[in-house]
């Protein structure tokens, strides 16, 4: 009979630890669905919101556990965009700028020789290819480097675009550029003592060409995709909402693009996290 006892309490004793320990373990999604009446609809990874599944798991990509929606959310896409939650948006590390008039700056790099006439005068003849030439205009100056004159940088000024008497003869339709003279306010090498002549042709030298433009709309460069024919950012709506806009863009800056048109000032667009916010849009549009 003491036997018996001993065994109920020792049964209880079990029953009811285990009951503790099952009551203090995290309940699950279901658990937590089922209890509020809601029901799940499926598993998504807040990383890389086009993994979903129709059962808890981790994200094949970044190994995250996969969030659940519920039915009645708005999920992670609607029509016309991406919807995310605060904490979707803070792991995809979502961030915006806002479009607005500013200079646009632009650094053109290139490359050509040195060409030396008997009067000791002398240009910078550099190749500059069809893209570049909307950045160009008689009289700007060019900040010229040769490896012969290591360290020292030589100021020329751009006198002629291209180097006869018409720029457009001087264009060469098979490689999309011409050629564009920049003269030097003094000669720039001298060939050491071996001569009386100091001054060579066709040393190789290179420039660079600062140009700022007066204030434009402009978006950062990261903001523009180009997934087809036509350019797109994603706009900030407001309430988690991301909408793709195509947009026609002008000049390419350093760090800034030009819009001419589908923008507003004042909008904002997804600078970081635009590539999975278009990658989820894309998968959402093809589902449909």
């Amino acid at each position: 009979m003491k036997t018996k006892v001993l065994l109920l309490v020792v049964l209880s004793t079990v029953g009811v630890a285990g009951a503790i320990w099952l009551y203090s373990q995290p309940h699950s999604p279901m658990q937590n669905a089922a209890g509020s009446g809601r029901k799940i609809l499926y598993y998504q990874s807040a990383m890389h919101p086009w993994i979903k599944s129709d059962k808890p798991g981790k994200c094949p990509i970044c190994g995250m556990d996969l969030v659940p929606v519920y039915e009645g959310d708005a999920g992670m896409n609607m029509d016309g965009g991406v919807t995310l939650k605060s904490n979707s948006i803070t792991a995809l590390n979502v961030q915006t700028a806002t479009a607005a008039r500013q200079p646009l700056a632009r650094t053109l790099h290139v490359a050509g020789s040195i060409v030396a006439s008997s009067r000791a005068a002398a240009w910078f003849e550099f190749t500059v290819y069809e893209r570049d030439l909307v950045w160009l205009k008689i009289g700007q100056t060019v900040e010229v480097n040769l490896p012969s004159a290591a360290g020292k940088i030589f100021l020329a000024q751009i006198t002629v675009h291209g180097t006869r008497a018409g720029a457009d003869s001087d264009f060469d339709a098979a490689t999309d550029s011409m050629k564009v003279r920049a003269e030097f306010s003094e000669p720039p090498v001298t060939g050491g003592d071996l001569g009386t002549k100091k001054l060579f042709n066709n040393l190789y030298a290179e420039g660079r060409v600062l140009v700022n433009l007066p204030d434009v709309l402009a978006v950062p460069r990261s903001a523009v995709l180009s997934p087809g024919a036509q350019a797109v950012v994603y706009v900030d709506a407001g309430g988690g909402h991301y909408e793709p806009r195509k947009i026609k863009t002008g000049r390419v800056g350093d760090e800034l693009v030009e819009i001419l048109d589908g923008l507003n000032e004042g909008e904002k667009v997804v600078t970081t996290g635009n590539l999975l916010l278009d990658a989820e849009t894309q998968i959402s549009q093809s589902g449909n």
